[in-house]
């Protein structure tokens, strides 16, 4: 079996969608399958380069930077990809991104993530908003299967976007195996440097759909919050400015520490010694950090929305996603109770065993399977 992968994703700073072509590709040539990337290792090294330069300028630019280098950036991309969509030569393409899919002659497959674009368009980036429902409801048609990663996107592809149930396979993701529990006191001695105090730990780009504004505001009325910092660990999306001055706002510069992009080691290093992690998106497809947090024994705070309680289970502990002040009750019940942060624990460890990369490519290949099939 050959596949035509989008591997565009891996051109910027890995995050969810990036991690996950990572590992699908990996476990996936593992598997035996010819898997052939749209952007070769060469060009990704080039674009990933280009792509840091242009970050770089848009911060500086701000609203001022020219959309004009965007457009040649896609161009150049496309230049250099392998889209082949004539070429017959391919079984499967597998469009992982977000944008629109080119027309193949092969069979297709194509991620959806989730639908932000429908419940939440202020929260995206306005050029993503205009056009992220028009190009996924053209992916939905011309794919001939449909990837979601929980039953809860899989419903509302069905009731929103009119896919075909039968047409949807439900595949979890995992955490990457980079996330482990790891000597702690080895572990506390590399994370010293972004504080000495204890601390609660979030995961996520700093962007609006993370809703850091009121973990901020819940952080800075926990009771015993002059003895921990609150570490917020994730490369800067967009419109993270105000997200960034809230905390210097409400008095608390000194206890709110923004890492910036980490890589996975360093990571794993934060996730082991935090005394608890807090995920409060306002809506997530499946998301990854409360998975990685479990494979190094975090207890667990999230947001109680419908994907995250399906990925977490009963290993969390949950609140409501606007509620700042239930948010503050659960960190402070969380974090004063020894044997509840323990069995939070142990339910995660637990938990993520369910979840393996191994797994995700044994069912992404029975769907390639289906297509072949069809």
């Amino acid at each position: 079996m050959r596949v035509l992968l989008n591997t565009k994703p891996l051109i910027f700073k890995k995050t969810g969608i990036g991690y996950y072509v990572t590992n699908i590709r990996r476990e996936l040539l593992q598997a035996g399958i010819d898997v052939v990337p749209t952007v070769d290792e060469t060009a990704q090294g080039l674009f990933s380069s280009l792509s840091e330069v242009s970050s770089r300028m848009r911060g500086m630019a701000g609203r001022f930077y020219p959309s004009f280098v965007k457009s040649l950036g896609d161009l150049l991309i496309s230049s250099f990809s392998v889209r082949s969509s004539g070429d017959r030569s391919f079984d499967i393409y597998h469009e992982t991104s977000v944008e629109r899919m080119p027309a193949v002659t092969s069979g297709a497959v194509a991620n959806l993530y989730d639908l932000l674009f429908v419940h939440y368009p202020v929260l995206l980036p306005a050029a993503i908003a205009e056009t992220a429902r028009p190009d996924m409801a053209a992916n939905m048609k011309r794919a001939d299967r449909v990837i979601v990663n929980t039953q809860f996107i899989g419903d509302e592809a069905a009731d929103i976007l009119s896919v075909p149930a039968a047409k949807i396979d439900v595949i979890p993701l995992a955490p990457s195996a980079a996330y482990y529990r790891s000597d702690r006191a080895a572990s506390r001695e590399r994370v010293r440097r972004f504080t000495e105090r204890e601390y609660v730990l979030c995961v996520g780009t700093v962007e609006p759909r993370k809703n850091l504004k009121t973990l901020i505001r819940a952080f800075r009325d926990v009771v015993f919050r002059d003895d921990l910092s609150l570490v917020i660990a994730g490369g800067f999306g967009w419109n993270y400015d105000d997200i960034v001055a809230y905390a210097p706002e409400l008095g608390i510069r000194e206890s709110v520490v923004f890492t910036g992009y980490l890589d996975e080691e360093t990571m794993n290093d934060l996730y082991n010694c935090a005394a608890v992690v807090v995920y409060p998106s306002l809506y997530e497809g499946f998301g990854l950090p409360p998975l990685e947090a479990m494979a190094c024994g975090a207890p667990l705070i999230i947001s109680d929305i419908p994907a995250l309680r399906e990925v977490a289970g009963d290993a969390a502990a949950f609140f409501k996603a606007s509620d700042h002040e239930e948010l503050k009750q659960v960190i402070e019940t969380v974090l004063s109770d020894t044997a509840r942060r323990a069995s939070l624990s142990e339910k995660g460890l637990e938990r993520v065993k369910l979840y393996s990369w191994k797994r995700t490519a044994e069912e992404t290949i029975l769907t390639y399977q289906k297509v072949i099939n069809r």
